[in-house]
């Protein structure tokens, strides 16, 4: 086990709650949710309901019931099946975005985010855009403190 498993859920569990609660304050998940690289399962305390992967066992084990072990460049749903698909803090580590696009419903949404500080938040927020650059942006934002995230909410053009 990696040492970032062992210490990941205590050392960020106060600033990926933060996050998380702020980022459910601008968006409202409807349908069927997925989580790629949910981590240690911040997300799935407050929406139970959600599918949780990710690469990591010892951090799976932690998240909520539907937990799938799995990478977010390959994973094992069928297309158009999540109406939500969030990739917190993740995006960054997939090299197989269009997996994304591919398990997002047609009027789907994905919440994306990537961890930045005061002094890069717009270069990152800029980079997040331009990986979606193909996506209609409906929000844009930043939350946390100390760590921030750039965030977007976005869906695929019909």
């Amino acid at each position: 086990m990696a040492m970032s498993s062992k210490i990941y859920a205590d050392w960020m569990k106060e600033i990926q709650d933060e996050k998380i609660k702020k980022i459910l304050e601008h968006i409202q998940p409807q349908g069927r949710i997925l989580d790629i690289g949910c981590g240690a399962g911040f997300l799935e305390k407050r929406l139970p309901n959600a599918h949780a992967v990710d690469i990591d066992l010892e951090n799976l084990k932690k998240a909520g019931a539907k937990k799938v072990l799995a990478s977010g460049d390959a994973l094992p749903f069928k297309s158009r099946i999540f109406d939500t698909v969030f990739c917190i803090d993740a995006i960054h580590l997939m090299q197989n975005k269009e997996e994304l696009e591919r398990v997002l419903s047609g009027e789907g949404r994905a919440i994306v985010s990537t961890f930045c500080n005061e002094y890069s938040k717009q270069e990152k927020l800029r980079w997040l855009k331009s990986e979606f650059k193909n996506w209609k942006i409906q929000k844009e934002f930043f939350v946390g403190s100390g760590e921030l995230d750039a965030v977007i909410v976005c869906n695929r053009y019909s």
